[in-house]
């Protein structure tokens, strides 16, 4: 029963952390390229201090099991640089993030 729970949290947390991630590309972009307005940046950075709290949370919580190891950085994103820098199962546990970050980071290379 607990592992069901567990799962739906991790499932749960996991999308919400990309959602927000590609809100916050997005609006990256739009800064960069245009800028943004007050409304654009207030409800920006909202989204910005939202999403660190769920990058936290997904690195401690979800992260910590799928990789079986405490963290050593805050974020996922941090975490999954440091394991793509390696060799082993964590690497390609870290590259299977890969094609689901980096096409929507304006660099094109987000881990």
């Amino acid at each position: 029963m607990y592992a069901l729970w567990y799962l739906a949290y991790a499932v749960s947390s996991m999308f919400l952390l990309w959602v927000f991630y590609l809100a916050v590309m997005k609006l990256w972009l739009v800064k960069r390229r245009d800028g943004l307005n007050l409304p654009s940046k207030i409800l920006g950075y909202l989204a910005l201090a939202i999403g660190y709290v769920l990058d936290f949370n997904a690195n401690v919580g979800v992260m910590s099991v799928v990789l079986l190891e405490l963290p050593r950085e805050t974020t996922v994103t941090s975490r999954l640089r440091r394991h793509m820098q390696g060799t082993g199962w964590r690497r390609k546990v870290a590259g299977w993030f890969e094609p689901i970050l980096d096409p929507y980071d304006p660099t094109g290379n987000h881990i």
